[in-house]
Protein backbone atom coordinates (compact mmCIF):
# COMPACT_ATOMS: atom_id res chain seq x y z
CA UNK A 1 0.00 0.00 0.00
CA UNK A 2 3.09 2.00 0.36
CA UNK A 3 4.55 1.56 -2.76
CA UNK A 4 0.97 2.39 -4.16
CA UNK A 5 0.64 5.65 -2.21
CA UNK A 6 4.15 6.95 -3.54
CA UNK A 7 3.18 6.20 -6.47
CA UNK A 8 0.07 7.84 -6.68
CA UNK A 9 1.65 10.98 -5.46
CA UNK A 10 4.79 10.86 -7.83
CA UNK A 11 1.79 10.58 -10.86
CA UNK A 12 -0.06 13.47 -9.30
CA UNK A 13 3.81 15.93 -8.94
CA UNK A 14 4.21 15.03 -12.38
CA UNK A 15 0.63 16.05 -13.00
CA UNK A 16 1.13 18.89 -11.45
CA UNK A 17 4.24 20.32 -12.68
CA UNK A 18 3.20 21.94 -15.41
CA UNK A 19 0.68 23.91 -13.83
CA UNK A 20 1.63 27.50 -12.43
CA UNK A 21 2.45 27.50 -8.79
CA UNK A 22 1.55 30.45 -6.13
CA UNK A 23 4.58 33.18 -6.58
CA UNK A 24 3.26 34.35 -2.98
CA UNK A 25 5.36 32.12 -0.40
CA UNK A 26 4.38 30.77 2.84
CA UNK A 27 6.96 31.07 6.02
CA UNK A 28 5.15 28.86 7.88
CA UNK A 29 2.51 25.67 7.74
CA UNK A 30 -0.89 27.31 6.90
CA UNK A 31 -2.20 25.69 10.40
CA UNK A 32 -0.24 28.10 12.28
CA UNK A 33 -1.66 31.16 10.28
CA UNK A 34 -4.48 33.09 10.99
CA UNK A 35 -7.12 32.91 8.76
CA UNK A 36 -7.68 35.77 6.57
CA UNK A 37 -10.74 37.68 5.51
CA UNK A 38 -9.67 38.15 1.93
CA UNK A 39 -12.52 35.82 0.91
CA UNK A 40 -13.79 36.34 -2.88
CA UNK A 41 -16.92 36.20 -4.39
CA UNK A 42 -17.90 36.20 -7.62
CA UNK A 43 -21.05 37.90 -7.38
CA UNK A 44 -20.84 41.21 -8.68
CA UNK A 45 -24.05 42.50 -6.45
CA UNK A 46 -21.39 42.11 -3.00
CA UNK A 47 -19.36 44.67 -4.71
CA UNK A 48 -19.63 48.06 -2.33
CA UNK A 49 -20.04 51.10 -4.50
CA UNK A 50 -16.52 52.60 -5.35
CA UNK A 51 -16.06 56.26 -3.83
CA UNK A 52 -12.26 56.72 -3.87
CA UNK A 53 -10.43 58.89 -6.54
CA UNK A 54 -10.55 57.40 -9.61
CA UNK A 55 -7.16 59.79 -11.58
CA UNK A 56 -9.47 58.85 -14.93
CA UNK A 57 -8.98 61.56 -17.76
CA UNK A 58 -11.91 62.45 -19.91
CA UNK A 59 -11.41 61.39 -23.51
CA UNK A 60 -13.04 61.65 -27.39
CA UNK A 61 -16.35 60.36 -27.25
CA UNK A 62 -15.73 59.65 -30.99
CA UNK A 63 -13.02 56.65 -29.72
CA UNK A 64 -13.71 53.21 -29.85
CA UNK A 65 -13.93 51.25 -26.57
CA UNK A 66 -10.69 49.98 -26.54
CA UNK A 67 -8.95 53.28 -27.41
CA UNK A 68 -10.89 55.22 -24.79
CA UNK A 69 -9.66 52.48 -22.00
CA UNK A 70 -6.12 53.17 -23.52
CA UNK A 71 -6.41 56.68 -22.89
CA UNK A 72 -7.85 56.16 -19.34
CA UNK A 73 -5.06 53.48 -18.50
CA UNK A 74 -2.30 55.30 -19.64
CA UNK A 75 -1.37 57.34 -16.79
CA UNK A 76 0.64 55.14 -14.93
CA UNK A 77 3.11 56.87 -12.49
CA UNK A 78 4.92 54.01 -11.28
CA UNK A 79 5.77 52.79 -14.77
CA UNK A 80 6.64 55.93 -16.46
CA UNK A 81 8.80 56.83 -13.56
CA UNK A 82 10.75 53.73 -14.02
CA UNK A 83 10.61 53.47 -17.72
CA UNK A 84 11.66 57.41 -17.72
CA UNK A 85 14.70 57.01 -15.43
CA UNK A 86 15.89 54.01 -17.71
CA UNK A 87 15.58 56.02 -20.94
CA UNK A 88 17.58 58.99 -19.67
CA UNK A 89 20.21 56.88 -18.10
CA UNK A 90 20.65 54.82 -21.33
CA UNK A 91 20.56 57.97 -23.64
CA UNK A 92 23.42 60.22 -20.75
CA UNK A 93 25.52 57.54 -20.60
CA UNK A 94 26.08 57.28 -24.12
CA UNK A 95 24.42 53.81 -24.05
CA UNK A 96 23.27 53.25 -27.77
CA UNK A 97 26.51 53.74 -28.96
CA UNK A 98 28.02 51.47 -26.18
CA UNK A 99 25.44 48.86 -27.31
CA UNK A 100 26.76 48.74 -30.78
CA UNK A 101 30.41 48.81 -29.91
CA UNK A 102 29.27 45.64 -27.19
CA UNK A 103 27.29 44.07 -30.19
CA UNK A 104 30.42 44.60 -32.24
CA UNK A 105 32.69 43.23 -29.45
CA UNK A 106 30.70 40.33 -28.63
CA UNK A 107 30.55 38.92 -32.64
CA UNK A 108 34.41 38.88 -32.37
CA UNK A 109 34.30 37.58 -28.84
CA UNK A 110 31.77 34.73 -29.67
CA UNK A 111 34.05 33.73 -33.23
CA UNK A 112 37.55 34.04 -31.43
CA UNK A 113 35.60 31.40 -28.51
CA UNK A 114 34.66 29.23 -31.11
CA UNK A 115 37.64 28.92 -32.57
CA UNK A 116 40.08 28.99 -29.56
CA UNK A 117 40.68 29.29 -25.81
CA UNK A 118 42.50 32.40 -25.69
CA UNK A 119 42.76 34.12 -22.12
CA UNK A 120 41.98 37.16 -23.50
CA UNK A 121 38.71 35.74 -24.05
CA UNK A 122 38.10 35.09 -20.23
CA UNK A 123 39.60 38.75 -19.50
CA UNK A 124 37.12 40.46 -22.02
CA UNK A 125 34.61 38.22 -20.29
CA UNK A 126 35.43 38.98 -16.88
CA UNK A 127 35.45 42.72 -17.43
CA UNK A 128 32.02 42.53 -19.11
CA UNK A 129 30.80 40.70 -16.14
CA UNK A 130 32.39 43.29 -13.41
CA UNK A 131 30.80 46.14 -15.78
CA UNK A 132 27.25 44.55 -15.96
CA UNK A 133 27.05 43.47 -12.18
CA UNK A 134 26.23 46.67 -10.12
CA UNK A 135 23.60 47.57 -12.64
CA UNK A 136 20.04 48.75 -11.12
CA UNK A 137 18.37 45.65 -12.32
CA UNK A 138 21.16 43.32 -10.85
CA UNK A 139 20.88 45.41 -7.70
CA UNK A 140 17.26 45.10 -7.51
CA UNK A 141 17.51 41.00 -8.37
CA UNK A 142 19.67 40.69 -5.60
CA UNK A 143 17.91 41.86 -3.18
CA UNK A 144 15.10 40.23 -4.00
CA UNK A 145 17.09 36.68 -3.61
CA UNK A 146 18.60 38.25 -0.38
CA UNK A 147 14.85 38.61 0.97
CA UNK A 148 13.91 34.71 -0.76
CA UNK A 149 16.74 32.91 -1.87
CA UNK A 150 15.13 30.56 -3.94
CA UNK A 151 13.34 33.03 -5.65
CA UNK A 152 14.36 33.38 -9.61
CA UNK A 153 13.09 35.94 -11.95
CA UNK A 154 12.21 33.18 -14.63
CA UNK A 155 9.88 30.76 -12.34
CA UNK A 156 8.10 34.10 -11.22
CA UNK A 157 7.72 35.01 -15.23
CA UNK A 158 6.29 32.04 -15.55
CA UNK A 159 4.10 31.72 -12.98
CA UNK A 160 2.86 34.65 -12.94
CA UNK A 161 2.35 35.02 -17.20
CA UNK A 162 1.10 30.70 -17.87
CA UNK A 163 -2.28 29.87 -18.15
CA UNK A 164 -3.80 29.97 -14.71
CA UNK A 165 -1.22 32.19 -13.32
CA UNK A 166 -1.80 35.32 -11.92
CA UNK A 167 -1.94 37.92 -14.72
CA UNK A 168 -4.41 36.11 -16.93
CA UNK A 169 -6.36 35.65 -13.73
CA UNK A 170 -6.44 39.32 -12.66
CA UNK A 171 -6.97 40.53 -16.48
CA UNK A 172 -10.29 37.86 -16.38
CA UNK A 173 -11.22 39.65 -13.25
CA UNK A 174 -10.95 42.83 -14.95
CA UNK A 175 -12.38 42.49 -18.33
CA UNK A 176 -15.53 40.50 -16.83
CA UNK A 177 -16.02 43.61 -14.33
CA UNK A 178 -15.59 41.79 -10.85
CA UNK A 179 -13.91 44.40 -8.81
CA UNK A 180 -14.11 42.67 -5.42
CA UNK A 181 -11.73 39.90 -6.83
CA UNK A 182 -9.22 42.09 -8.09
CA UNK A 183 -8.82 43.54 -4.49
CA UNK A 184 -6.41 40.87 -2.73
CA UNK A 185 -3.74 41.48 -5.81
CA UNK A 186 -3.46 45.13 -6.28
CA UNK A 187 -2.45 47.99 -4.27
CA UNK A 188 -4.47 50.53 -3.47
CA UNK A 189 -4.43 53.06 -5.83
CA UNK A 190 -4.18 50.79 -8.53
CA UNK A 191 -7.30 49.25 -6.82
CA UNK A 192 -8.95 52.36 -7.20
CA UNK A 193 -8.26 53.13 -10.89
CA UNK A 194 -9.05 49.88 -12.30
CA UNK A 195 -12.40 50.08 -10.02
CA UNK A 196 -12.82 53.25 -11.82
CA UNK A 197 -12.32 52.06 -15.31
CA UNK A 198 -15.31 49.08 -14.39
CA UNK A 199 -17.83 51.56 -13.19
CA UNK A 200 -17.52 53.94 -16.24
CA UNK A 201 -17.87 50.60 -18.86
CA UNK A 202 -21.07 49.53 -16.55
CA UNK A 203 -21.89 52.82 -16.54
CA UNK A 204 -21.83 52.99 -20.44
CA UNK A 205 -23.59 49.69 -20.92
CA UNK A 206 -20.90 48.34 -22.43
CA UNK A 207 -19.30 44.31 -21.78
CA UNK A 208 -16.22 43.96 -23.41
CA UNK A 209 -15.37 39.40 -24.52
CA UNK A 210 -13.44 38.39 -21.85
CA UNK A 211 -12.17 35.34 -23.59
CA UNK A 212 -7.58 35.23 -23.84
CA UNK A 213 -6.90 33.65 -26.40
CA UNK A 214 -3.02 33.38 -25.81
CA UNK A 215 -0.62 35.31 -23.72
CA UNK A 216 2.57 35.83 -25.84
CA UNK A 217 6.54 37.63 -25.46
CA UNK A 218 5.59 37.96 -21.45
CA UNK A 219 9.20 39.79 -20.12
CA UNK A 220 10.52 41.46 -17.28
CA UNK A 221 11.39 44.91 -18.61
CA UNK A 222 12.96 46.68 -15.64
CA UNK A 223 13.83 45.84 -12.41
CA UNK A 224 14.34 48.86 -9.61
CA UNK A 225 15.24 49.28 -6.07
CA UNK A 226 12.17 51.13 -4.03
CA UNK A 227 14.26 54.40 -2.82
CA UNK A 228 11.06 56.16 -2.44
CA UNK A 229 9.10 54.17 0.02
CA UNK A 230 11.95 51.66 0.74
CA UNK A 231 9.44 48.69 -0.22
CA UNK A 232 11.15 45.93 -1.99
CA UNK A 233 12.28 45.79 -5.52
CA UNK A 234 9.68 46.49 -8.19
CA UNK A 235 9.49 44.39 -11.05
CA UNK A 236 7.98 45.40 -14.27
CA UNK A 237 6.36 42.77 -16.42
CA UNK A 238 5.15 43.53 -20.16
CA UNK A 239 2.46 41.27 -21.33
CA UNK A 240 1.01 40.39 -25.46
CA UNK A 241 -2.34 38.77 -25.39
CA UNK A 242 -4.53 38.21 -27.62
CA UNK A 243 -8.17 38.89 -27.31
CA UNK A 244 -11.42 39.27 -29.12
CA UNK A 245 -12.03 42.35 -29.79
CA UNK A 246 -16.22 41.96 -29.33
CA UNK A 247 -18.30 44.80 -27.33
CA UNK A 248 -21.48 44.37 -26.77
CA UNK A 249 -24.57 46.04 -25.26
CA UNK A 250 -25.21 44.41 -21.78
CA UNK A 251 -29.08 45.05 -22.02
CA UNK A 252 -29.55 42.89 -25.27
CA UNK A 253 -26.17 41.39 -26.02
CA UNK A 254 -26.38 43.35 -29.73
CA UNK A 255 -22.53 43.71 -30.93
CA UNK A 256 -22.06 47.36 -31.26
CA UNK A 257 -18.28 47.40 -31.83
CA UNK A 258 -16.48 44.80 -33.74
CA UNK A 259 -17.07 40.89 -33.87
CA UNK A 260 -16.95 37.69 -32.93
CA UNK A 261 -14.20 36.75 -35.17
CA UNK A 262 -11.99 39.69 -34.88
CA UNK A 263 -8.76 39.55 -32.87
CA UNK A 264 -6.38 41.84 -31.12
CA UNK A 265 -3.24 41.59 -29.87
CA UNK A 266 -3.31 44.22 -26.52
CA UNK A 267 -0.56 45.42 -24.26
CA UNK A 268 0.09 45.78 -20.63
CA UNK A 269 2.91 46.52 -18.54
CA UNK A 270 2.34 45.66 -14.26
CA UNK A 271 4.42 46.98 -12.08
CA UNK A 272 4.88 43.61 -9.08
CA UNK A 273 6.23 44.38 -5.69
CA UNK A 274 6.84 42.15 -2.96
CA UNK A 275 5.33 42.42 0.90
CA UNK A 276 5.14 40.93 3.65
CA UNK A 277 1.85 39.77 5.69
CA UNK A 278 2.02 40.31 9.02
CA UNK A 279 -1.53 38.23 9.81
CA UNK A 280 -0.52 35.05 7.46
CA UNK A 281 3.40 35.96 7.82
CA UNK A 282 3.70 35.10 4.67
CA UNK A 283 5.30 37.17 1.18
CA UNK A 284 2.77 38.11 -0.71
CA UNK A 285 3.57 39.64 -4.06
CA UNK A 286 1.03 42.95 -5.24
CA UNK A 287 0.52 44.86 -8.41
CA UNK A 288 1.04 48.42 -7.29
CA UNK A 289 0.48 50.12 -10.67
CA UNK A 290 -1.17 48.89 -13.81
CA UNK A 291 -0.74 50.25 -17.58
CA UNK A 292 -2.80 49.41 -20.64
CA UNK A 293 -0.55 50.63 -23.87
CA UNK A 294 -3.23 49.59 -26.43
CA UNK A 295 -3.44 46.87 -29.35
CA UNK A 296 -3.32 46.17 -32.75
CA UNK A 297 -5.19 43.81 -35.06
CA UNK A 298 -3.68 40.66 -35.20
CA UNK A 299 -3.62 39.30 -38.58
Amino acid sequence: STFSTEVSKTWQELLDSGKPSSINKKLRSESDATPTSNSSSTEDSDVPAYDGPSSLMLVDEKLGTWEKMQKRLSEAPIIQDILGASHRLYTTAGGEQAKQRLDDLKEDANEAWETSQNPWVYRLSSIWDTLSAETEFAVAVRELRRLDPEFTLETFKENVSAEGGLFPELLGHFLHGRTKELKPWLGEAVYNRLGAEIRVRKSEGLVVDPHILSMENSEIIAAEVDVVNKGSPILLLHFMCQQINCVRKSSDGSIVEGGEDEIRANSYICAFQREYNEVDNSLEWKVIDFRFNGGIAWV
